[in-house]
């Protein structure tokens, strides 16, 4: 059976993960991108999960907890590198009629996890059913140099516009021409370059001389930067 595609909004709900070795950190680290608390049951973490716990990002539980713990949780993942102990985690949660994922054991799974390319509020998530998950990474690579950082800025940009627009009227029917041409416009490319005047031009022609084009545009501009300090700040 396929599986049916969606995007979850983990903010502030708890996910458990069973396991503290490298696989295990590997998902946390994904994870903690996008807002939920994270407890961990593991007698051993690596040392960049152990660093995470001092921090307070993630939190490191009892294994005789477990069973509360799950009880609280609203995704389950098994990430040891025991397939028994995984399958074991799994069908508990299957139990409760929790979400969950053994790692690499997608029979054992509610849901398997994509391979993830990711610009800003962009994300294209690839998946082969668990059939491949090489094949998975091998495409986003290749997707990778496709949809750079520009396309974090252009979803950012056209959310505000939308945001805008909506505020001013929210006929359908007007608005369905005016995003398409801002898809269809040269925005991308002149993101792409840089053009902070070519973007205020495109917009105008579009939306009008009334919109406010300047403030919308700063405002991008200032949070690409501030997103590439940050970047090179982890580097």
């Amino acid at each position: 059976m396929p599986y049916y595609p969606i995007f979850l909004d983990l903010k502030d709900q708890n996910v458990l993960v069973v396991g503290g070795g490298e696989i295990a950190e590997r998902k946390i680290l994904n994870l903690l991108r996008y807002g939920c608390h994270i407890h961990v049951v593991s007698p051993e973490l690596t040392s960049q999960l152990e660093k995470l716990v001092v921090e307070k990002k993630i939190q490191h539980i009892p294994e005789q907890s477990l069973n509360e713990a799950m009880s609280d949780a609203y995704m389950v993942i098994a990430a040891t590198d025991d397939p028994v102990v995984n399958g074991q985690i799994a069908s508990r949660a299957k139990e409760q009629g929790l979400l969950f994922n053994a790692v690499d054991q997608p029979r054992d799974c509610n849901f398997i996890m994509p391979s993830i390319v990711k610009s800003g509020d962009l994300q294209i998530a690839i998946s082969t059913g668990g059939k491949s998950p090489a094949l998975a990474k091998k495409i986003r690579k290749e997707m990778q140099s496709l949809f750079g950082s520009e396309y974090g800025s252009l979803v950012e940009l056209l959310g505000m516009l939308r945001t805008e627009v909506l505020a001013r009227s929210d006929r359908s029917s007007e608005n369905k021409p005016t995003f398409e041409n801002l898809v269809n416009s040269d925005l991308l490319e002149l993101i792409r370059k840089g053009d902070i005047d070519g973007i205020r031009a495109a917009l105008r022609s579009i939306l009008g001389e009334s919109f406010p084009v300047d403030d919308i545009v700063a405002q991008v501009f200032r949070n690409q930067r501030r997103r590439t300090v940050t970047t090179e700040s982890i580097k």
